[in-house]
């Protein structure tokens, strides 16, 4: 059995990391006050800073770009791990989800950010608990929310001897 289309998702997201990192790294090179050469100068000069709208700035386009891998992957990621489709068809599915519950996927979205930001904020202990948690709950919004009657089951399930 092939997981390759999980290989080819997980670099989808890798680029999407990628491309926020380049962005973000031009935005704040061309827009800072004054060189940012360590986490103390983004602080102190950006998101510290009384004088611009840099670090909204930088929140904004981050939210933007961070909005369409949300919709490719709230379930593609389960989708793909219990049946046999392509990763196009996985994050289709996935952006049909969001698009038919926006109400509810943009409030997942943001539990999701919380749970995490708690979860980093914590010195990424309580990442120990909330990824685990974050990954079953996403499992059972993928099995409410996709219909997957008539996909081919990854592994057929065993009967009971």
């Amino acid at each position: 059995m092939s997981y390759w289309c999980l290989v080819r998702f997980g670099l989808l997201l890798a680029l999407a990391g990628t491309g926020w990192v380049l962005t973000s790294s031009a935005l704040i090179t061309l827009l800072a006050p004054v060189p940012i050469h360590t986490p103390m100068d983004f602080i102190r000069h950006v998101v510290l800073s009384r004088d611009s709208y840099l670090f909204e700035l930088w929140l904004m386009l981050g939210g933007l770009m961070a909005a369409p891998v949300f919709a490719s992957s709230v379930v593609a990621m389960p989708l793909l791990l219990d049946r046999k489709l392509n990763t196009l068809q996985a994050v289709l599915t996935s952006w049909k989800v969001v698009l038919n519950h926006p109400i509810p996927m943009v409030v997942w979205a943001f539990l999701i950010m919380g749970l995490s930001m708690m979860g980093i904020l914590s010195l990424f202990i309580g990442l120990i608990v909330i990824v685990p948690m974050l990954g079953h709950a996403s499992w059972h919004a993928y099995r409410d929310l996709v219909d997957t009657s008539d996909v081919p089951e990854r592994m057929p399930r065993q009967e009971a001897v």
